[in-house]
C-alpha cells in the first residue's frame, strides 16, 4: 500500500525472496494506520485481492495482468473516502466510508469469489470468479465490521459465516447487538442469526470448532461466545454454550490444538497477553505482560505455535494447557 499512489500486487520467489512481478493501480488516500488491509487468495489460474478503497481485482498469474476488476464498496452504494472527513464519521455506518478502510480477505468457494460489501443494499456478495459477474447478494446483515467471511461445516454442510458490529460503542446512541449469520454459500440464503453477543469493532472471523460449534471472538473487552447450530428438518436453531469476558482476540481468529484455544488477548484496554482456554470456556493460563503479546500474528505449524509479540520478537511456543512454554 502506497497512500500517495495506490495498491501493488507483488509476487516473490519462495526460495530466494526475489520479486518476480508487480502490478500497481492508482487508488490514493489515507485511513487510520498505514499498510495494506487484506490477504490475497490464489487458485490455479488467478490471484484475487481487495484494496483499501474497495477495489477488487482478479489477476492472471501467468500474464500478471488484470482479468477483471470491481469495487465491493462503491458498486453497491457506498460513498468513496473523502479528504478531510472526520475519521470517526466512518464509525457511523450507513454509506460513510469505513474508518479503517475496506478490510476484506476474498474467499474462494468453488466457482464463486465471496466478500462482504456491508453497504445498506448489500451484505454478502458472491461473484463468478472467472468473469466478476455478481451471482448473488444478500440484503444488509447489520452494522459495518472489519470481519471477513469464513466457511464452517454445519451438520455436514458448508455454511458461510459473517459477523457484523454492534452499535453504541462509541459516542453513545442506541445500542444494538452484533449479528452472527449463517448463509448458504451457493445461493446466499440466510439460514440463521445469533444476536446475543456484542463487539462494536469486530475484525476476527468465526472459528469452526467442530461438532457444529462456532467460537466468536472480539477485542475491546468483548470476550467470546461459543454457539452450536442444531438442524431440525429445514429449520436451524442456535444454542449458546457459553460466553466469557476472559478470552478474546483483537485482530484475528484464535488457534485450536488438542482441545484448547490460544489467542492474543491484549487490546486497547487490557494486557492479558497470550491466553489459553479449553473448549468449555475455562481459562487455563495468561501470560499477561510477561511476555506481552499485543495484536501480533500467530500460526500453528507441525504442532508448534509461531507468534510475534506485536512489536519486535518472534516466539516458538509449545501449545500446552499446563502453562506457557
Amino acid at each position: 500500500r502506497d497512500n500517495k499512489y495506490g495498491d501493488y500486487m507483488r509476487c516473490f520467489d519462495m526460495q530466494t525472496g526475489k520479486e518476480l512481478w508487480k502490478f500497481g493501480y492508482e487508488s490514493p488516500g489515507e485511513v487510520e494506520f498505514p499498510g495494506s488491509r487484506s490477504v490475497p487468495v490464489v487458485d490455479d489460474k488467478h490471484v484475487y485481492s481487495c484494496g483499501q478503497n474497495g477495489e477488487l481485482y482478479c489477476f492472471d498469474i501467468n500474464t500478471h495482468q488484470p482479468v477483471w476488476k470491481k469495487n465491493v464498496w462503491t458498486d453497491f452504494g457506498g460513498e468513496p473516502a473523502k479528504a478531510g472527513e472526520d475519521k470517526f464519521a466512518g464509525l457511523a455506518g450507513g454509506t460513510h466510508f469505513p474508518m479503517w478502510g475496506i478490510v476484506q480477505c476474498p474467499l474462494i468457494y468453488g466457482e464463486l469469489l465471496i466478500l462482504s460489501s456491508q453497504t445498506p443494499t448489500a451484505g454478502m456478495v458472491a461473484y463468478n470468479k472467472q468473469s466478476g459477474e455478481v451471482v448473488w447478494k444478500t440484503d444488509s446483515l447489520g452494522n459495518f465490521s472489519y470481519t471477513s467471511p469464513s466457511i464452517a461445516k454445519i451438520n455436514g454442510e458448508d455454511q458461510l459465516i459473517m459477523i457484523t458490529a454492534s452499535s453504541g460503542g462509541f459516542g453513545g446512541g442506541d445500542k444494538t447487538p452484533s449479528n452472527v449469520v449463517g448463509i448458504n454459500p451457493k445461493t446466499g440464503a440466510v439460514l440463521w442469526t445469533y444476536s446475543n453477543w456484542s463487539c462494536w469493532i469486530p475484525s476476527s472471523p468465526a472459528y469452526d470448532a467442530g461438532e457444529n460449534k462456532l467460537l466468536i471472538v472480539g477485542g475491546y473487552r468483548s470476550g467470546s461466545a461459543m454457539i452450536q447450530i442444531e438442524k431440525n428438518g429445514s429449520e436451524y436453531k442456535v444454542n449458546e454454550l457459553f460466553k466469557t469476558a476472559e478470552f478474546g482476540e483483537h485482530t484475528k481468529p484464535p488457534l485450536y490444538y488438542n482441545g484448547y484455544f490460544y489467542a492474543h488477548f491484549s487490546n486497547n484496554e487490557t494486557r492479558d497477553g497470550l491466553t489459553c482456554m479449553n473448549s468449555e470456556g475455562q481459562i487455563m493460563w495468561k501470560t499477561k505482560r510477561e511476555p506481552g503479546f499485543d495484536k501480533g500474528s500467530m500460526i500453528l505449524a507441525d504442532g508448534l505455535i509461531l507468534a510475534t509479540d506485536g512489536a519486535k520478537k518472534l516466539y516458538l511456543i509449545e501449545p500446552d494447557p499446563t502453562g506457557f512454554k
